[in-house]
């Protein structure tokens, strides 16, 4: 009866280890590697993003094409209610509001299978659009748009009230 017993316990310590490492993934804190669609005229940017843990809530710093844009984001779950709370490791959402020198925006990103963290993002005044982060090292992706242009173009300056994460 005894052996009886210790296997479910054994199965439930097993599952709970497997669980473990899942869970820790799901922490959005890194360094990524960054493309996203410029909505303004359907290019690919590409750049580099950073989160860090601040006390409850995550700081969040975007490179792209030399300019810097700075957020702050909350964390979330998607399972049950997705609601936002203060940062966890166990976090699969983020939402951020972000700026730059040209203006303000916000975003939200949804942990992957993959690891990556896929989101929308929109800036004051302007259009939605979407970026995708990979962790630094796993490689890179590519989005579909409309027209595709050199990130150059991409990222051009367009004005004062205009900010890209």
């Amino acid at each position: 009866m005894k052996g009886w017993i210790m296997m479910p316990f054994r199965f439930v310590v097993a599952a709970l280890a497997m669980l473990s490492p899942a869970l820790a993934l799901a922490d959005p804190v890194g360094k990524y590697d960054v493309v996203g669609i410029n909505p303004d005229n359907g290019g690919e940017y590409s750049g580099t993003v950073e989160v860090k843990r601040s006390g409850t809530t995550y700081s969040i710093v975007w490179t792209i094409a030399g300019t810097e844009s700075y957020g702050v984001g909350l964390g979330g779950k998607r399972s049950g209610n997705s609601s936002t709370n203060a940062a966890s490791s166990s976090d699969d959402t983020i939402a951020i509001g972000y700026g730059n020198t040209d203006g303000f925006g916000i975003a939200q990103y949804d942990r992957q299978p993959d690891g990556s963290w896929k989101g929308n993002w929109a800036y004051a005044g302007g259009a939605i659009s979407t970026e995708t982060w990979t962790p630094v090292g796993k490689g890179s992706r590519s989005l579909s748009s409309p027209v595709r242009k050199p990130a150059s173009e991409a990222m051009k300056p367009i004005g004062n009230t205009i900010a890209r994460p």
